[in-house]
């Protein structure tokens, strides 16, 4: 480090902490928190039941983990969170355990230094620290020249703005066997690859450098066909409006690659597909990248108009429709498909944009409860443009699941994360939904008022097996005892005793989403 590098960082150093900088924050709380550290467990003891012996595979599951205390506690965002791999290993009737970060650049940065070197979606610009940035690889007299244009009121070029935006990529989203390799995701970048057995990080992927990480890279939920293997995903511009599509081959070898408008930049958080359309969901989410130091970077517009896009799924230029919608906002689908001239779109609807309220405005609680999800049934008529709504069912909901071998088709069952009754406040979710879409029913598990879970996840019980025959596997928290469990339940019978709970001999987080894959693959 040069003499002038030295006094940048130490002058850095010594800047007053910010107000807020140590607040209390629910998302660094309770099962919220990370667990801090990596270990692995060789067999996890069997508490109830018994591991079904057609189960051979890994179950591996994403959360956000801060290896660092933040440089900001109180404008610390959930999302935030560096990625932490949970992975269980069924083999010859136990289950191996073993969690491990995924070593982003950011990350490997912040090891060095041994602390926390950038700040997230609320403060990247304002809690960012030069050693941060010199480890990103800007020198002394760059750093010098940007805060002389921030100074100046003029903003740094797209491509300073696209190497800060690096730190941005926590990989800390979800987690897909895609091309061949094992994935880690999140929206506005490229994948991670780790080795599937020891979960080390083997570097960045982007299929041959198709991805553009200047165009929103893409996003953590890629589609893929059950079918042929096609491999669907897309990443939206964050200073404009549009964003970018993508077809690969089974392989990764890149098949299409379009670009869209969009009237303005939104947090297009995931999408859906057929098997001949992709669609789009361009709601008022709209980010706001223009001005850095406002932590408010993710703003409820309605007034920005709602819209559903459609376009051919495999043509490279085919137009793309807009349909003008009702202001909602979707984070995720559970499955969509084609009925002749419309499409039908299975989500979890939200009256307005949920965990961004203005600065202002927040509590920071984990789970607001005026704002919820709930499970419809979109039927739009292609030709016509008119969309209908059905409430499949009112309970608030979140992470829809479908049997993967019935994705983009016309299927039957779904399942859920939902909130049933009174809770002790500790957790968002503490039931199963499990709704079968020819009946317009769907029946819950309590799993009690202080018990909690996240995305749940179906492994057919064969690969001949029927749709939806097989089992629901994901973690329980048991908030009273400060533990958790991995369960699994027959997903034909939510309501029984589960069919074998584990104990883990370590909290596992809240996360986001994982997937399943054999052991024969």
């Amino acid at each position: 480090m040069s003499m002038l590098e030295q006094l940048l960082v130490t002058l850095d150093r010594k800047r007053p902490k910010a107000p807020g900088a140590a607040s209390q924050n629910p998302f660094l709380e309770g099962n919220f928190a990370p667990v801090g550290y990596e270990a692995d467990t060789p067999s996890l003891e069997l508490t109830a039941g018994a591991i079904p012996s057609s189960l051979r595979g890994a179950l591996y599951r994403m959360s956000p983990a801060p290896r660092f205390s933040p440089p900001n506690r109180g404008l610390y965002h959930w999302f935030d969170g560096d990625g932490m791999i949970d992975a269980f290993f069924f083999e010859e009737g136990r289950v191996h355990h073993k969690n491990r970060w995924v070593r982003t650049e950011k990350l490997l940065i912040e090891e060095r230094a041994g602390r926390a070197l950038f700040g997230g979606l609320r403060d990247l610009a304002t809690s960012t620290a030069i050693e941060g940035l010199l480890g990103l690889g800007f020198s002394a007299t760059e750093l010098l020249k940007l805060k002389a244009l921030g100074m100046l009121g003029r903003k740094p070029s797209p491509d300073v703005v696209a190497r800060i935006v690096r730190a941005m990529d926590r990989s800390n989203t979800s987690i897909q066997k895609l091309a061949g390799r094992l994935l880690t995701l999140v929206e506005g970048s490229g994948a991670h690859e780790v080795d599937p057995r020891t979960l080390e990080t083997l570097g960045r992927f982007d299929f041959g450098g198709a991805i553009d990480l200047t165009k929103g890279g893409m996003l953590a939920h890629p589609k893929v066909d059950p079918q042929t293997g096609s491999i669907y995903t897309m990443g939206y511009f964050g200073d404009q409006g549009g964003f970018c599509y993508y077809v690969f081959g089974r392989d990764g070898t890149l098949r299409v690659k379009r670009e869209f408008e969009a009237p303005y930049p939104a947090m297009m958080h995931d999408f859906s597909v057929t098997k001949t359309r992709a669609v789009f969901y361009h709601l008022p989410a709209v980010l706001h990248l223009d001005d850095v130091t406002d932590p408010n970077t993710i703003r409820w517009e309605p007034f920005r108009g709602s819209r559903i896009g459609v376009v051919d799924r495999d043509s490279p230029s085919a137009p793309l429709r807009f349909f003008p919608i009702p202001p909602c906002y979707i984070f995720h689908p559970l499955n969509a498909f084609d009925d002749g001239d419309a499409v039908v779109l299975d989500v979890v609807k939200y009256a307005r944009l949920p965990l961004f309220d203005p600065l202002e405005q927040l509590d920071l609680a984990p789970q607001d409860e005026s704002v919820t999800g709930r499970l419809v049934r979109l039927r739009l008529h292609l030709r016509t443009g008119e969309l209908t709504e059905t409430l499949i069912d009112e309970t608030p909901c979140e992470f829809p699941v479908c049997d993967p071998r019935y994705a983009m088709q016309p299927y039957r069952y779904g399942w859920l994360a939902a909130r049933v009754g009174e809770t002790c406040g500790r957790g968002p979710f503490n039931a199963l939904g499990y709704a079968d879409l020819q009946t317009g029913k769907v029946r819950f598990r309590e799993l009690g008022r202080s018990c909690f879970t996240s995305e749940v996840l179906f492994v057919p019980r064969s690969p001949s097996a029927a749709e939806g025959d097989g089992y629901l596997i994901g973690t329980v928290f048991r908030a009273d005892e400060g533990q958790s469990d991995l369960v699994i339940w027959d997903a034909q019978q939510v309501e029984e005793d589960p069919v074998a709970v584990l104990r883990t001999r370590q909290r596992v987080p809240f996360g986001f989403h994982g997937t399943w894959v054999p052991s024969d693959s």
